[in-house]
């Protein structure tokens, strides 16, 4: 099995509200994944952004948009394929609320 990084990304506009409906739909793909030994990890980013840039390092709080989008997790399964991977982000309950999860294997010399 490989493991992969869906990294997901919600509409800059998603609130409160859409997180509260979308909780108890992520509690039970999660439970399923973890049923059918696909879930390795998850992590959540509710808090503040901050960026470093260019080579005067300058800090600024900011979340980085793309296509109106924000990475607000990352989630780390395992699948025999990426199109076993690709399925599965299809259950991502954030795909109801406009957004959209971005799928990568993860190299195996980096879970060494």
């Amino acid at each position: 099995m490989k493991q992969y990084s869906l990294l997901v990304r919600v509409p800059d506009t998603y609130g409160t509200e859409q997180a509260k409906s979308a909780g108890p739909q992520w509690e039970k793909v999660i439970e399923q994944w973890k049923a059918d030994e696909v879930y390795v990890l998850s992590f959540a980013f509710p808090g503040d952004s901050y960026t470093v840039t260019g080579k005067e390092k300058l800090i600024k709080k900011e979340t980085v948009l793309s296509d109106n989008l924000k990475v607000v997790s990352n989630i780390v399964l395992q699948a025999k394929t990426i199109e076993a991977a690709l399925d599965l982000a299809k259950s991502c309950p954030v795909l109801l609320y406009g957004g959209k999860v971005e799928v990568r294997e993860i190299p195996v010399a980096l879970l060494k």
